[in-house]
This record gives C-alpha cells, sequence and structure tokens, in this order.
C-alpha cells in the first residue's frame, strides 16, 4: 500500500479541469489519504497490541528458564514491551484509527451527497451550470470543514503545559510577565 499525501506538489488546477473536476480530483486525493492513514493506524495497533500481549505473556517463562543470557532475554522483553506500550500512549493508534476512518466516511458521505445534488441540477448540457458551481462549492466548504473538525477532535484530547500563574503558596504571581497572560489594568 503505497501512501501518498493529499497534495502531491499541488492542489488541482480548476483553470485547466474545470472547477468541478478539480473538486472531485481533491475529494478524491483526501478520501484516499484517509483511507490510507485509517489502514496503517489500524495495523500499528493491531501489530503493538499483539506485540505486547506475546512478549509481556513470554516474561515469566523467560524468568523461569535458565540459559545463558537469561537476564538479558528478560531485560529485553521487558524494555520492548514498556517501549511497545509507551509508542501505544503516545501516538494514540487506536484514537486515531477511529478519527481518520470517521473522516474518511464523511468525506465518502459527502461526495454522494455532492454527486445527488448534482444530478438534482442537471440540465442536459455539457456545461456547468451556476446551480452546479454552487453546490460543487458547498461540497469543498463541506470537505474544508470536515478537516477542520478532524484536526480540532484530534487536538482537543491534547494536553498543552498551562502557565502557573501562582506562586508557591498560591498567591497569584505578576500576570505582566507570565507569557499568554493579559493583566487586568485597575
Amino acid at each position: 500500500m503505497k501512501f501518498r499525501p493529499p497534495f502531491p506538489h499541488a492542489l488541482p488546477d480548476p483553470k485547466s479541469l474545470g472547477y468541478p473536476v478539480a473538486v472531485e480530483t481533491y475529494a478524491m486525493r483526501l478520501r484516499s489519504f484517509y483511507n490510507s492513514r485509517a489502514t496503517w493506524h489500524r495495523r500499528f495497533f493491531r501489530l503493538s497490541g499483539i506485540t505486547v500481549i506475546v512478549v509481556g505473556a513470554s516474561l515469566p517463562l523467560l524468568a523461569t528458564l535458565d540459559f545463558p543470557g537469561t537476564k538479558l532475554a528478560v531485560s529485553v522483553a521487558g524494555v520492548v514491551v514498556a517501549g511497545v506500550t509507551a509508542l501505544r500512549a503516545f501516538y494514540r493508534w487506536d484514537q486515531s484509527w477511529i478519527l481518520l476512518r470517521n473522516t474518511e466516511r464523511a468525506i465518502t458521505e459527502a461526495w454522494w451527497d455532492w454527486h445527488g445534488d448534482l444530478d438534482n441540477t442537471a440540465n442536459g448540457d455539457s456545461a456547468p451550470d451556476p446551480r452546479q458551481i454552487e453546490v460543487t462549492r458547498e461540497f469543498a466548504r463541506k470537505l474544508i470543514d470536515i478537516r477542520k473538525r478532524e484536526a480540532d477532535s484530534f487536538f482537543a484530547d491534547l494536553a498543552f503545559p498551562a502557565h502557573n500563574v501562582h506562586d508557591r503558596n498560591g498567591n497569584a504571581r505578576d500576570q505582566a510577565r507570565v507569557p499568554g497572560t493579559n493583566p487586568e489594568k485597575k
């Protein structure tokens, strides 16, 4: 499976392709991108889970065996379990898998809705009429909104360090010197 970012070099050119075709090309790139990423996150989540289970379950067996390098084998197994567990927590492959798959589904649903709306505005001519262009603009806006919601959802769960505006005794510090705060004037 090839990984392709949604913007290989540039956005599709509406002047050469026509606006509806350019928007659809963009939508299909996004859909493919989210599908690919969701697939990889699913694989990482499952493989890391299996690794933790198998290596973790083998630790008691390794600890009871007597062979040269027993201590090293137990240590390596412990490091593998700890490392893979930390990677799972850091990358949140399970949550990302769900988020990416839901985003891919939302793009697919918007694409189907757009095609239904286009069919309702068809006039029989090969040239797009203004209603088709407006329906396509709305589809493009919906794609951008879907991506924004995906990013907002992803970053909503991340904890960012906050500035402590209190000293050790719980008293308010001089907020004029604390970055990111706006002290009120009295």
